[in-house]
């Protein structure tokens, strides 16, 4: 699958939030989504999801227009977000079996135990997700996406919540994804991490897109060249 991105622009009122990007995004492909506050970061993953319309440009996936209702493109994708939305009054187990169905897909139930298991919290299966903490709320989004296995997975903010053993597990799924012909794209303020993790970088300012480069090597110099396009004044933590 491919993601093509074609001088998309999205305004709130006379606000514009993201200005004419047009990307390429090939299979396999772990894609760094930079900038500070503001940049346009959520507003282009959202964009991605479907969950908003774009004001000018349009998203293909796999050759078909996202916006335009084309069939079942909606269940290629993933977003895993600091506001992941899981029912509160039921427990683990019966949350993975509502969001499973809900999508179409019929999972045996020792695949939602190895899912559980993969992220940790096999042995809060039974407990209220009411009862989580927030970084084991966020692993149970990700035991979700584990089970639907979405095509294109975008991730906003994720490492958060998540401890060292959440992290780990994490980019190890994202790793899995790739090789079997994912993409993956993740907005983040964990610059060093993310540039670490992915295989390419794109940093926006004020809605725009202002780079957009495969990681290099040697990786010193490639930290260099993008240190240059770091808007003047602008830190972001390492």
């Amino acid at each position: 699958m491919r993601v093509a991105i074609r001088q998309l622009s999205k305004a709130y009122g006379l606000l514009w939030a993201l200005r004419d990007v047009s990307l390429d995004i090939g299979p396999g492909e772990r894609v760094a989504l930079l900038g500070p506050n503001g940049a346009g970061k959520t507003t282009l993953l959202k964009l991605l999801s479907g969950l908003i319309y774009p004001t000018m440009g349009e998203i293909e996936l796999g050759g078909e227009r996202l916006h335009q209702g084309a069939h079942g493109l909606r269940s290629w994708i993933g977003f895993l977000s600091p506001h992941e939305h899981l029912y509160e009054n039921l427990t683990v187990k019966e949350n993975l079996r509502f969001f499973t169905s809900l999508y179409g897909k019929r999972r045996d139930p020792r695949e939602t135990d190895k899912a559980l298991d993969e992220v940790g919290l096999a042995s809060w299966a039974g407990s209220d997700v009411a009862s989580l903490s927030s970084g084991m709320k966020c692993r149970l989004a990700l035991a979700k996406w584990l089970l639907l296995e979405p095509k294109l997975m975008l991730l906003d903010e994720p490492y958060g919540a998540l401890d060292g053993s959440g992290v780990d597990r994490l980019e190890s799924y994202l790793e899995g994804l790739c090789q079997r012909g994912g993409i993956a794209v993740m907005a983040t303020h964990h610059v060093s991490r993310a540039l670490s993790l992915c295989s390419r970088a794109i940093i926006l300012h004020q809605g725009s897109l202002v780079f957009d480069e495969p990681r290099q090597e040697p990786w010193e110099s490639f930290q260099r060249a993008f240190a240059d396009f770091l808007p003047r004044g602008e830190r972001w933590s390492s």
